[in-house]
């Protein structure tokens, strides 16, 4: 839930300077991502029953089409809950990559 929480609030608050995602739901309607103001990153899992490869890639498809900067990644054989450590879903080099891309991310867009 809280993924999809950090996309929305991507999408209504102009003063972000970048935002977060770990398996979060797309907006509804899509097309509100053309709204954002900051770059995204996105980390998903490939094995998402909720959140599908096929909603994944429609919002690549949409933060492309509005020219929104984005990064976004799905960990093939990860179920969702990969990065939470305290759940049988977690899954160390998936969430060992996805953290190091949280920090480049961070470095990168929050000086």
């Amino acid at each position: 839930m809280l993924g999809g929480l950090s996309l929305r609030l991507a999408c209504e608050n102009r003063e972000l300077a970048a935002a977060v995602v770990f398996y979060g739901r797309n907006p509804s309607p899509i097309d509100h991502v053309k709204s954002i103001t900051c770059p995204i990153l996105g980390n998903y899992a490939g094995e998402d029953r909720g959140i599908t490869e096929a909603d994944v890639n429609l919002l690549r498809e949409t933060l492309e089409k509005y020219g929104k900067t984005y990064d976004i990644k799905i960990y093939p054989g990860a179920p969702h809950g990969f990065f939470n450590d305290t759940r049988e879903s977690y899954r160390p080099e998936a969430a060992k990559d996805a953290w190091q891309r949280v920090l480049a991310f961070h470095g990168k867009y929050l000086q």
